[in-house]
């Protein structure tokens, strides 16, 4: 098993290989699944707050999205390794989530949008779109595996499509009760359409054990990889749940928070579609802690900044507080994980960073409620320097050599 796992990358000046029709609409899958969440993270909070949903009501479904990833992903991931199904279950999860959001949209178009009754709705819709990304990884890491294209490459087209969704969501208004929740259900109804473009299933190489989930998950270099993850996203909670509110409160229109949003993850993408040049040469876990500690910096700094034009200059960072955090993190999954325990780890993992966002997201509400952003933002970044921490411990034994190998 590889020791201190590096982002491997074809050499593109070498090999140039046509794409296949799988990896085509996988990317299309990953354009449309996260064009979801470029309406649903900005705008579905401020469209919460619009319905007079606030404080612990408002904490609980804001926080019901990562809740559920901690239960969905590692159940469609033990399932994705023992039977092979890829499609299959994406098809399952589109289904499911869409179902869900398409009962918000009735509630809100029936006007009856209140806590008690959107809390059932939120929940189908959170536990079936919490593995949708997941399995999508999966595939795109076994395509990576096989030499068919960098698994960056790929996923910048899922950048692509929250960057597009977040500015044309800025057009539509946020206090219309009917919106928001159809733009979400109609999105959902598009990438269950892609689902049927990709592949069902791959040969199972062999049956995950009991006893080698316990083996990978008890190893020292894994544990301090999920701590500092689980860490690391309870701060980003706080940009999950607060961020769009507090541009607001600067003044922002909602034209200008869909094109802030925009502006982080078109500089996610960038990073995404340049990681193999800086991948070549660190450490995935070194460019964990990296992107760990420029999150500190960023979370101060939008604490702490006036007004919101300085906020929107600093959404840069985005790529590399979120884009290379996430990339290096897969890379270790993909090199520390043996081939049958690729979708367990990788459910872990977003368990594991799902646990961290719900953390987060009951607690920086109100945080941010008594004393704004300076306080929320403030603490995120000790919370980040934590993460920030553990990882330079994670990258320090794994330069040792110390990994635990799972046969």
């Amino acid at each position: 098993m590889p020791r201190g796992a590096t982002l491997r990358w074809p050499d593109r000046s070498r090999t140039v290989r046509p794409l296949v029709p799988g990896v085509v609409a996988l990317r299309l899958y990953y354009l449309a699944s996260f064009a979801v969440i470029g309406v649903y993270l900005p705008f579905f909070p401020p469209w919460l707050a619009a319905r007079g949903i606030e404080g612990l009501s408002f904490g609980l479904l804001t926080a019901t999205f990562p809740a559920m990833s901690v239960i969905g992903p590692p159940v469609f991931g033990l399932v994705a390794d023992a039977l092979g199904l890829r499609g299959h279950l994406l098809r399952v999860a589109c289904a499911g989530a869409f179902v869900g959001f398409a009962g918000v949209a009735a509630l809100a178009g029936g006007g009856g949008a209140s806590f008690a009754a959107l809390l059932l709705p939120v929940v189908v819709f959170g536990f079936f779109r919490s593995p949708m990304s997941m399995l999508a990884d999966v595939v795109a890491l076994e395509a990576a595996r096989e030499g068919h294209v960098p698994y960056g490459a790929t996923r910048l087209f899922g950048s692509m499509g929250f960057l597009v969704a977040a500015v044309l969501a800025g057009g539509l208004e946020p206090t219309s009760a009917v919106q928001i929740p159809l733009a979400i259900a109609a999105l959902l109804l598009v990438t269950l359409g892609v689902t049927f473009a990709l592949p069902s299933r791959v040969p199972v190489p062999a049956r995950p054990s009991a006893a080698q989930i316990r083996a990978l998950l008890a190893s020292a270099d894994v544990r301090l990889f999920l701590a500092s993850a689980f860490f690391a996203q309870a701060a980003f909670a706080c940009y999950d749940q607060c961020f769009s509110l507090h541009l607001l409160a600067r003044g922002a229109s909602p034209r200008v928070l869909g094109a802030t949003w925009a502006v982080g993850v078109f500089a996610e993408v960038l990073l995404m579609a340049n990681a193999g040049a800086l991948a070549s040469r660190v450490r995935a876990p070194v460019l964990l802690a990296v992107a760990y500690g420029v999150a500190a910096l960023r979370w101060t700094l939008i604490g702490f900044v006036p007004g919101f034009l300085p906020l929107v200059a600093l959404q840069p960072l985005h790529g590399i507080a979120f884009g290379l955090a996430w990339i290096s993190a897969l890379a270790y999954v993909k090199d520390r994980a043996p081939r049958h325990l690729l979708g367990t780890a990788q459910g872990v993992f977003v368990a594991t960073v799902s646990a961290g966002s719900v953390t987060g997201m009951l607690g920086w509400i109100h945080v941010y409620r008594r004393g704004g952003g300076a306080l929320a933002f403030g603490g995120a970044a000790l919370v980040s320097a934590i993460a920030c921490g553990i990882a330079i411990a994670f990258a320090r034994r794994t330069r040792a050599g110390q990994n635990e190998a799972v046969a």
